[in-house]
């Protein structure tokens, strides 16, 4: 009699809970099975520029499909054909071809909450008005694009939020785009102290302060023209900072791998070279992006990056999740996916991944 009132309990509980999930988005269809015959293209077209990271966000992560891997697909500068479909994708585990689910992640998880973490110290003097005009352009193309988009600002220097500029309030938390856009005029370059600034730390403040909103995509867009302190980092001790760096670059990674994407727009000069390959200094900011499923974007001196032209929006409203299961999801794994569009464009992205 106990077991059977236990079981009973047992399923209203787990009705009960469904019924509380019930608003959160699911993949819908079974997985296939593994294609059989299939290897990877000995070539292949590179007209599209892609990222690939995990998702780790509970909304994609259905309790039918928990024990599944989830990589998000996105695209710089290019808004895929809406006929795009699981046959306009290959992907490879270690060199095998895998069956998979595609969704749009626009369509599974609709709210977009975006987070500018801006350099407002004085070396970006040059570049701060371009940098301020390429964001409100940014947000007047979200606020076109239809998306359910809310933006937060945070200013920083060494110090987060900044402590040598006077902001009302000093950052701003998830608001509507006007309310953003009206903040983002008031910003001005001015002060700071050595070369490197506090990105990790502002990222990780952001991380921990802002508002998140259930169920939405989470973004940030750092705009530097320095590296980042990080903790163990001995530039920082001099005569104007009395601060300690709080967060090494695999802590931020480590944060937000799998829940949220990091674009950067690096300002070249000192610290920056758009021929640049390796990101592995651990006061470069750049690994962050890459290891996120963002994309890193140029600035040179007073040019004006705009962030619509490029396509930064449509990165983040046309991404894909390629939901599939792994034959051994221990370890370090190559992941390959191949994009062929209905509209004739191509590209591929190859990266290591731990589930």
């Amino acid at each position: 009699m106990k077991m059977k009132i236990v079981l009973i309990a047992s399923a209203i509980l787990i009705a009960v809970l469904l019924s509380s999930c019930s608003n959160i988005p699911t993949f819908s269809g079974n997985i296939p099975p593994d294609p059989t015959g299939v290897s990877q293209p000995t070539s292949w077209g590179n007209d599209v520029q892609m990222a690939l990271s995990v998702d780790r966000s509970l909304s994609l992560t259905p309790l039918t499909l928990q024990d599944y891997n989830h990589i998000r697909v996105s695209f710089l500068g290019y808004t895929p054909p809406d006929s795009v479909n699981r046959d306009n994708f290959k992907v490879f585990e270690d060199g095998k071809a895998q069956g998979f689910l595609l969704e749009k992640v626009s369509e599974v998880r609709s709210k977009v909450d975006i987070v500018f973490i801006v350099d407002v110290t004085g070396s970006m003097g040059e570049e701060i008005n371009g940098v301020k005009s390429s964001m409100i352009n940014f947000i007047n193309d979200l606020e076109s694009s239809g998306l359910d988009a809310k933006v937060a600002v945070v200013p920083y220097d060494d110090y987060i939020p900044t402590k040598d500029h006077t902001y009302s309030p000093p950052w701003l938390d998830l608001s509507n785009l006007s309310d953003a856009a009206d903040y983002v005029n008031n910003l001005i370059a001015a002060g700071g102290g050595d070369g490197p600034e506090n990105a990790y730390g502002a990222i990780m403040y952001a991380w921990k302060n802002v508002s998140w909103r259930p169920d939405s995509q989470r973004v940030f867009i750092l705009l530097t023209d320095a590296f980042s302190h990080y903790r163990g980092d001995s530039s920082w001790s001099d005569s104007y900072n009395d601060f300690s760096p709080k967060f090494t670059k695999e802590e931020v990674i480590s944060a937000l791998s799998g829940y949220a994407t990091l674009y950067m727009v690096a300002s070249t000069g000192f610290y920056y070279s758009s021929s640049d390959t390796d990101f592995s200094n651990p006061a470069d900011p750049r690994e962050i992006a890459v290891r996120t499923g963002g994309f890193v974007i140029y600035q040179s001196g007073s040019e004006e990056v705009d962030l619509s032209k490029i396509g930064l929006a449509e990165a983040i409203s046309s991404s894909y999740i390629i939901t599939f299961e792994s034959d051994s999801p221990v370890g370090t794994h190559t992941i390959s996916v191949y994009y062929d569009g209905p509209d004739g464009k191509q590209g591929y992205k190859t990266t290591q991944m731990n589930y």
